[in-house]
C-alpha cells in the first residue's frame, strides 16, 4: 500500500474540462454591471406573495460567479505559458478556436496541441483549488 492513491487521469482531465467549459458563461454572468439590478417599485397595486428576493439572488449569483472566475483565473496563471496558452484558446477566449488554429498561432501541429491540452488539464485540475479536479481510482 503507497501513501499517494492513483490519479485517474481520464477522469480528472474530464472535470478539468468540465470546469473551464463554464468560464465563457461565467464571463458573461459577470460582464452584466450590478447596477443593472432595479430597485422594488412600489404601487398599491395587490400583489402575490413572492418567495425571495430577486436582486439579492441576482447580486449573490453575481458574487459566486466573480469567485468562480477568479479561481480559474488562478489556476491557469500557475500553468507554463504553452499550457495556458493552448486552454485559454481552448476555453477561455470570446471565440472558440480550433486546434489547428492554436496551433499555427504558436507554432505546433494539431496532435502537438492535442498532447499539450491533455497535459495542461491535468496541470489546471492540480492547480485549481488546490487539486479540487483530481479523481483517484
Amino acid at each position: 500500500m503507497g501513501l499517494l492513491r492513483d490519479v485517474d487521469f481520464f477522469q480528472t482531465r474530464r472535470n478539468a474540462r468540465k470546469c473551464l467549459a463554464q468560464y465563457r458563461r461565467l464571463q458573461r454572468i459577470t460582464g452584466k454591471s450590478k447596477i443593472d439590478i432595479k430597485s422594488p417599485i412600489i404601487t398599491d397595486m395587490p400583489k402575490s406573495p413572492s418567495q425571495g428576493n430577486k436582486a439579492e439572488d441576482a447580486l449573490i449569483q453575481h458574487m459566486d460567479a466573480e469567485a468562480e472566475q477568479s479561481a480559474i483565473i488562478a489556476g491557469l496563471m500557475s500553468l507554463r505559458l504553452t499550457n495556458r496558452t493552448v486552454l485559454y484558446y481552448t476555453f477561455c477566449d470570446r471565440d472558440q478556436w480550433t486546434e489547428d488554429e492554436i496551433g499555427r498561432d504558436i507554432g505546433y501541429s494539431r496532435r502537438q496541441v492535442n498532447r499539450i491540452k491533455k497535459e495542461a488539464l491535468v496541470e489546471f485540475a492540480e492547480s485549481y483549488r488546490h487539486g479540487k479536479l483530481i479523481a483517484f481510482r
